[in-house]
């Protein structure tokens, strides 16, 4: 199921497809969304399977199914150029959904992505501030992210209002962050890595070695918890973001200008 937001630009941009992460539905990207709107990028959001409002079953699926839920909704995207947006678990399905190098993918940009590596450093994160829910990870059991882990500045009731909305999430994906491959990106996309140094599911030196596995450029944010989109301060993290597209899109120009020079 994809969410959108038209631009409100004339100037040809890449569409954004926004992916969200682990319990989360397309409507946490609200106010990037908004945000990429205005800034002149016709905005997508994903609900992955069994999440939100979208179809197909959580309990049996596994991380390939969440990279062809993604690179169908590509192909849905109007347009021939897609930046793919990850926030934690999105990000690895980016990654994995990037070295599958579909054509209409121009550049990736991963938000509090979890790692390309199994997800060791989350876990203890986990582990060491909510060591019941950690317990439900072993299990079998869907993770219930408490707001304490998502959010740093955001007002208690809000917060614990949007991690009471969080659904399930697939056992099978949850064991496979503990256990999977990191991705291997066959073609050479333009990569932003943007992390907070409050970002308590993430730890910050594992976002750094995602980082530099893939030579990403990195923005590093503070005082924003893990989910950037959401909490109170989300416009300095979406500023990077829309400065690295925007700095992006003037290299481009000026490599084409070259071209036909």
């Amino acid at each position: 199921m994809l969410a959108a937001a038209p631009a409100c630009a004339a100037e040809p941009r890449p569409a954004l497809l926004f992916v969200h992460g682990l319990g989360h539905d397309a409507r946490c990207w609200r106010n990037w969304m908004r945000a990429a709107s205005a800034d002149g990028y016709a905005a997508y959001a994903i609900s992955l399977r069994g999440h939100g409002a979208s179809g197909g079953s959580l309990r049996s699926a596994w991380l390939k199914d969440y990279v062809a839920d993604v690179l169908r909704a590509v192909e849905a995207v109007d347009g021939d150029d897609v930046v793919l947006v990850g926030h934690s678990l999105g990000g690895l399905v980016v990654q994995r959904a990037l070295a599958s190098h579909p054509a209409k993918v121009s550049a990736g940009v991963l938000v509090g992505s979890l790692t390309s590596a199994p997800a060791f450093g989350t876990f203890i994160s986990v582990l060491r501030n909510h060591p019941w829910q950690a317990v439900r990870y072993i299990a079998g059991r869907s993770l219930r992210l408490p707001p304490d882990m998502l959010f740093e500045r955001l007002g208690a009731e809000e917060a614990a209002e949007i991690s009471r909305s969080l659904c399930g999430e697939s056992p099978w994906v949850q064991y496979q962050l503990l256990f999977h491959l990191p991705s291997r990106i066959k073609r050479t996309y333009p990569l932003l890595c943007v992390y907070s140094t409050h970002d308590r599911m993430v730890p910050v030196w594992s976002a750094r070695a995602t980082a530099r596995r893939y030579d990403a450029d990195v923005r590093e944010v503070a005082g924003i918890g893990h989910d950037m989109m959401l909490d109170h301060g989300w416009e300095l993290a979406w500023s990077a973001i829309s400065d690295w597209l925007k700095a992006l899109r003037v290299e481009e120009i000026t490599n084409k200008a070259k071209q036909h020079s």
